[in-house]
């Protein structure tokens, strides 16, 4: 049997469909309801125990022993083995990574949501019918995006319902899901009185292992953040409560391998690292109204390091290079706290140092820490629920955010004594059971909250997780601590020499890092797609804003020279009447390209540069703009291959503007194998204008030319970033490299050029741009008019022209290349630095960055495709506005009205394997524009539709998964034979073949 489907994806140039063919249940929220007489409504929770990929493009690795291929030797061969080829199916580390029992569904609600949010959206959401499951704790929302189209573009409301009723579509969450009842408890004495469930979601954002995912992104997402929720219900009440963990929300990092010790290394200043705090916090306040920071890191350092040079204690003073310690990343965090600049009534910070206060079993003084919250925790109250009307009685008006490094071990037994003490008050007070039923009650939340604490510790670093009695019981013995060793030399070998196979398989679900090469989401055939874009562009001019930037490019080959103090000059120096919006450098070789470090990738030189730069800018910046300097340049990202580097500034006003980046590595040396030669390039979103900076060293050599064209595409189209975005797809895109393109002409004569200063005759032979003329490389790219002598090559730390055996021919191998509409060069130039063999070459731009409302964005798109439905059901119709602009909230003034541009027909019937909808002779492919209609005929009903849902059926998910004993001690599969489908029901399936008819049943190996 299929109990819903996961999503499809398009993985290695195949496109496939992701099928839960095993699950467990583990709990019904509504089990006592129904049972107490009232109506449950089935809010049924299951673990995914087994997802099948089926390819919808070839039927190679479908069922078993894959069809029995021809030539197979082998009977028992089943799906997902190698068959006796050798092959296998290429999702099946998808498929393991999904039902390894930690991903769970639910085919009734909203699993991703907790009850007050679930209940908050059905009273306050604008359109009720819309399902929105939270994209944070939705893992597979990127698998899911096909339907999420279908549904939300190609269906009417009376489809979508039909859709969402059916339940094939399912929102996984990873995490944990328990549930204890009042049968299982020694004490109770009535046997149905209470059920407690508990709930973890780990967010999707930033999802990855121990040691490779720390800190916060740029988008305000944090490492094994999970929020927590405990769900208590009676016959007549139902209980929730809600805790969050998450890593310190800055940027930091552990790297090389770990062994006991902690050290970690701050990765970007206060100044630079506020907006992505500000974004994670301003999604707690949104989700939970108040926040209280509860930090369980070591106050004081038992390292004999000084103070960090200025990690935390200047606003704009970079990270320590040789590393810090957990109460310096404790001390950092306070800092960023109160650099948030709000009212201690919405965010409020805690210290407790847990490992110093429980030294030696004092594992009761936690309820130190108890005493010290609990004002805030009886003010942040919790949700309550009346079964039977639906009433709210109570809600949740904050949540305690703890963490501790790991946010694993000492995190747990501090959330879990919150959870218990919490909701022994409560069951004391309420007098909801009796009294001999709450002692049973608290010691089974503390078992679940063991069981949670080992599951998400297994998802961040492989084994259960430590110090699990002390969350039982409050104590811990011998044979605890003998586990917590097992487990911690379990941890060290996985963390540091397994961990990478896993990120592997989390970025290809989520698509993120350079998974995006080879997976992306599907994207459906719209009808309507090419009216909606061309309306939806008008549209967008009036909720849009324009914004001009500028910014200063460079490039520059250090031929492997590290930086001794020598003065800069007036490298790097700003013009005097406007200051950039951010710097962006690409460095090459900035080490000696030799065999030790290609394999050993040594970052210390740039760790090196990221500090002297980050003062060398603001000191220029200071120079040019002298008292009408404002506010100072952070470093906001840096990444490296072997010599290739990107060392990315921008001014504190500009920083939070800029979301999404994302740094991509691609190498071309010896055939891609080797990091000698390539690049790294940058992604960024800013305000909702998308740029590319990519920083490249192409193949050397004068004769070499079309290695370097092939190195120039392999960059252009083997760079991916998240989703599978490439580099073409942005905006803007800018190239800073070293090119190595030569001047094609004899020594002699190309000195003699350079000597007179005749650069347009030397131009003339320059090979990029002789290339570029041929539409070999850079198609649609400019680059501003060089008025600067060649840039490459001198003898190193001089003026002078090589002057070596080789006697190099002077060349501009060093460029800036550009592409974007209307991008404004105000100057092209070298600077006379001498600290390598070539001179950098640096750029000033400015271009127009566009921000939208995206809200008013969303709304018009749903307009648009609503509009669109009534015109097809509803012919008669004739003018109408596009969008109501007159909306009650009075934000925009209707200016203009637009015409609709609907077809003349129906949309062209799907294709199948006889039959493909772009061969149709029948229909006019290019009548897609009919005379508006009269906006005032349009009725807000849907008369006469014929769903087209193709998943519509009488039977539908829910049925596969029955609710047994209240103890759920096990699962019973229900595989009746589907209903047939009422007579008069049209099916349109777009995956189905021409007169079958397709309804919503089980899949089962043919």
């Amino acid at each position: 049997p299929v109990y819903g489907c996961v999503g499809i994806l398009d993985y290695q140039a195949d496109t496939y469909m992701f099928l839960i063919t095993q699950c467990q249940l583990i709990c019904d929220l509504d089990s006592l309801a129904a049972r107490g007489g009232g109506v449950g409504s089935g809010k049924s929770i299951a673990r995914v125990t087994q997802v099948t990929a089926l390819s919808l493009t070839d039927s190679i690795f479908d069922s078993s022993a894959y069809r029995r291929m021809p030539g197979a030797m082998h009977d028992d061969i089943v799906q997902g083995d190698l068959d006796p080829y050798g092959m296998q199916n290429p999702c099946a580390s998808m498929t393991q990574f999904l039902g390894n029992g930690a991903f769970y569904f639910s085919p009734t609600f909203d699993i991703t949501r907790t009850m007050q949010s679930r209940r908050m959206r059905a009273v306050l959401a604008d359109d009720p019918e819309i399902y929105d499951p939270d994209p944070k704790f939705q893992w597979n929302t990127t698998m899911l995006q096909v339907f999420t189209d279908y549904r939300m573009n190609l269906c009417n409301p009376v489809e979508r319902q039909g859709f969402d009723s059916a339940g094939y579509a399912v929102s996984l969450i990873q995490g944990c899901v328990g549930a204890v009842y009042s049968g299982q408890m020694v004490d109770a004495r009535d046997t149905d009185s209470l059920a407690i469930y508990l709930i973890s979601r780990s967010s999707s954002m930033r999802s990855g292992m121990r040691f490779l995912t720390r800190g916060v992104d740029d988008e305000g997402g944090v490492a094994n953040e999970v929020e927590t929720e405990i769900v208590m219900t009676t016959r007549t009440l139902t209980f929730s409560h809600v805790q969050v963990r998450g890593s310190i929300p800055v940027f930091w990092t552990q790297d090389g391998v770990q062994i006991g010790s902690h050290r970690v290394r701050i990765r970007r200043s206060v100044k630079a690292t506020i907006p992505a705090t500000k974004r994670h916090f301003a999604d707690l306040l949104n989700r939970y109204k108040r926040v209280s920071v509860v930090n369980l890191l070591k106050i004081h350092s038992s390292s004999s390091l000084n103070e960090p040079t200025g990690a935390y204690s200047g606003s704009n003073a970079a990270a320590n290079g040789m590393g810090s310690s957990e109460a310096d990343l404790g001390r950092f965090y306070s800092t960023m706290v109160d650099a948030l600049d709000l009212p201690r009534s919405l965010v409020s910070y805690h210290a407790f140092d847990y490992n110093t206060e429980v030294r030696g079993g004092h594992f009761e003084r936690v309820h130190n820490l108890i005493s010290q919250i609990q004002p805030l925790t009886t003010s942040f109250k919790y949700y309550l629920e009346e079964n039977e009307s639906g009433v709210a009685l109570s809600l949740q008006q904050g949540a305690h955010r703890t963490n501790c490094i790991d946010c694993l071990d000492r995190t747990n037994v501090v959330q879990s004594v919150i959870s218990r003490s919490l909701v022994a008050d409560f069951l004391q007070h309420s007098r909801l059971v009796s009294g001999g039923t709450v002692p049973a009650a608290i010691d089974g939340l503390g078992r679940l909250w063991a069981d949670n604490g080992n599951a998400i510790s297994r998802l961040y670093t492989g084994t259960g997780a430590l110090k699990s009695d002390v969350t039982t019981s409050g104590k811990s013995g011998w044979a605890g601590f003998f586990s917590d060793a097992s487990k911690s030399i379990s941890r060290l070998m996985q963390n540091n020499f397994q961990d990478k196979g896993k990120q592997s398989v989390i970025d290809l679900l989520l698509g993120s890092g350079d998974s995006g090469l080879y997976c992306r989401p599907v994207s459906l055939y719209d009808p309507y797609e090419r009216d909606i874009t061309k309306a939806l562009n008008l549209e967008l001019k009036k909720i849009s804003r324009t914004d001009s930037i500028r910014v200063m490019l460079c490039t520059y080959n250090l031929h492997g020279s590290p930086y001794r103090g020598e003065p800069l000059g007036s490298w790097l120096s700003m013009p005097r009447d406007k200051r950039p919006d951010f710097v962006a450098i690409g460095f090459q070789e900035i080490v000696n390209l030799d065999v030790q470090s290609v394999i050993s990738a040594d970052t210390t030189n740039r760790r090196v540069w990221e500090q002297v730069l980050t003062a060398e800018i603001n000191s220029k910046y200071k120079k040019a703009m002298g008292d009408r300097a404002d506010g100072e340049y952070a470093l906001v990202s840096s990444e490296q291959l072997v010599g290739v580097a990107v060392l990315f500034f921008a001014h504190d006003t500009i920083i939070p503007r800029i979301h999404n980046v994302q740094m991509a590595k691609c190498k071309t040396g010896f055939a891609g194998i080797a990091g000698n030669k390539g690049s790294v390039a940058m992604q960024l979103t800013l305000d909702d204008t998308s740029i590319c900076i990519v920083a490249a060293h192409l193949a050397a050599g004068t004769s070499n030319v079309s290695e370097r064209n092939a190195d120039f595409h392999t960059i252009r189209t083997g760079t991916r970033f998240r989703y599978g975005r490439t580099i073409d797809d942005h905006d803007y895109v800018f190239w800073l490299g070293d090119l190595n393109y030569r001047i094609d002409l004899p020594n002699d004569q190309a000195r003699s050029l350079v000597g007179k200063g005749q650069l347009p005759s030397l131009m003339m032979y320059d090979q990029l741009s002789t290339q570029m003329a041929a539409g070999r490389v850079f198609k649609g790219y400019a680059e501003a008019d060089i008025d600067f002598m060649p840039t490459y090559k001198f003898d190193p730390g001089t003026s002078t022209y090589d002057t070596s055996e080789k006697m190099r021919i002077p060349s501009w191998t060093d460029r800036i290349m550009y592409r974007g509409q209307d991008v404004r060069v105000l100057a092209y130039y070298r600077d006379e630095i001498c600290f390598s063999d070539h001179k950098p070459v640096l750029a000033v731009m400015s271009f127009d960055v566009v921000s939208i409302d995206k809200e008013q964005k969303r709304k018009i798109i749903r307009r648009l495709y609503a509009r669109r439905h009534q015109v097809a059901t509803q012919p008669a119709l004739k003018e109408q506005k596009l969008i109501d602009w007159e909306d009650a909230a009075g934000d925009l003034a209707n200016k203009a009205s637009t015409g609709v541009a609907a077809r003349k027909d129906e949309p062209a019937a799907p294709s199948s394997d006889s039959f493909s909808w772009w061969e149709d002779t029948r229909s006019d492919s290019n009548a897609r524009i009919i005379e508006p209609v009269d906006e005032t005929t349009i009725q807000s009903g849907f008369p006469g539709t014929v769903p087209i849902n193709p998943f519509a059926s009488s039977r539908n998910a829910v049925n596969l998964i029955r609710t047994g004993d209240t103890n759920v001690a096990g699962f019973t599969e229900l595989q009746t034979a589907p209903k047939k489908q009422s007579e008069g029901v049209e099916n349109d399936d777009p995956f189905a073949d021409d007169g079958v008819e397709i309804s919503w049943s089980p899949i089962l190996p043919s």
